[in-house]
């Protein structure tokens, strides 16, 4: 089938790519944010109405992905990830064409869970706390009016933490592998790091783009009981940072100290969140394959 991604110049989107070429499926990317502004409805247009036909499905990862950007800046990130998810859909109702869609979401729309709601399922309450979560709490709501009033059929996922391979070094993982990495060749003594004891629910991402594939694939085939489906993605098990690094450190084979440095600690980090993925191994027989030490192991070998 013919997949149209947006944000498929991101992190995931590269990989999504080509997961969606591996098996078989022909993918339609979305320009960058430099040539195609998401929330630019008649840009949307123009892309989505290809003369080579439409698409089959689509799959919306564009937005903004890091929550303290999207504290910076609140603006543009409720301009992209809303507006911008506003615009598709009303892009798709201008040329008149309804394909299944999968909107990415986040399990930050979870706030901070209460310890007696984890693992946490699709049904624990949402309780955003902080811009980026609003913003997806509300793109969700973008995408559920949708399926209610023009009859899209759409898969929300919320997706937990992520990693891997090519993932920007503002994030945990590739930041502390660079930072074993630097003691490792001399350039430091130490692991400076912020809220280590934290315990996080970790996924590789060339998991989450097959969870994302199998998804759109049950989607455009009528395979999901429902028009409208809100989905975990999660590993289903919660490691703490301490751990990452000193997993990190034993692959790297170094043993600096870890400093805790302040400015690295965010206020009101959530203890642990861990999510319950069993909702979509009954849908689509999904679960995570790999380990890991395996993603550690490709996250520093690209340092």
């Amino acid at each position: 089938m013919r997949v149209f991604v947006t944000g498929a110049n991101g992190f995931v989107g590269q990989w999504l790519e080509k997961e969606l070429q591996h098996h078989g499926h022909e993918v339609v990317c979305a320009p960058g944010p430099d040539v195609l502004d998401i929330a630019d409805r008649s840009g949307l247009v123009r892309w989505l109405d290809d003369p080579a036909g439409p698409p089959d499905a689509l799959i919306h990862l564009a937005g903004m992905a890091f929550a303290p950007d999207a504290g910076h800046d609140p603006t543009e990130a409720f301009r992209v990830n809303v507006g911008g998810t506003v615009a598709l859909f009303e892009a798709l109702r201008e040329i008149g064409i309804r394909p299944p869609v999968l909107v990415s979401g986040s399990a930050d729309v979870y706030g901070t869970p209460r310890p007696e709601d984890l693992p946490l399922r699709e049904d624990a309450p949402s309780a955003p706390n902080s811009p980026y979560s609003l913003s997806k709490v509300a793109q969700e709501g973008v995408a559920a009016e949708a399926s209610a009033r023009y009859g899209f059929s759409l898969v929300v996922t919320r997706s937990f933490n992520h990693t891997g391979p090519g993932q920007r070094p503002v994030f945990v993982v590739p930041a502390m592998a660079q930072r074993v990495v630097a003691v490792k060749r001399g350039q430091a003594m130490t692991i400076p790091a912020g809220n280590i004891d934290v315990r996080r629910d970790l996924t590789d991402v060339r998991d989450v783009v097959v969870a994302y594939r199998l998804l759109i694939e049950a989607a455009t085939a009528g395979k999901l009981p429902d028009r409208f489906t809100v989905v975990n993605v999660a590993s289903g098990e919660a490691v703490t940072v301490r751990e990452v690094i000193e997993r990190l450190c034993t692959l790297a084979g170094v043993a600096p100290v870890i400093e805790k440095e302040q400015s690295l600690v965010r206020a009101g980090d959530p203890t642990e969140i861990s999510g319950d993925a069993s909702l979509i191994g009954q849908l689509v027989g999904w679960q995570p394959r790999i380990s890991l030490e395996q993603t550690l192991v490709d996250v520093l070998a690209t340092c």
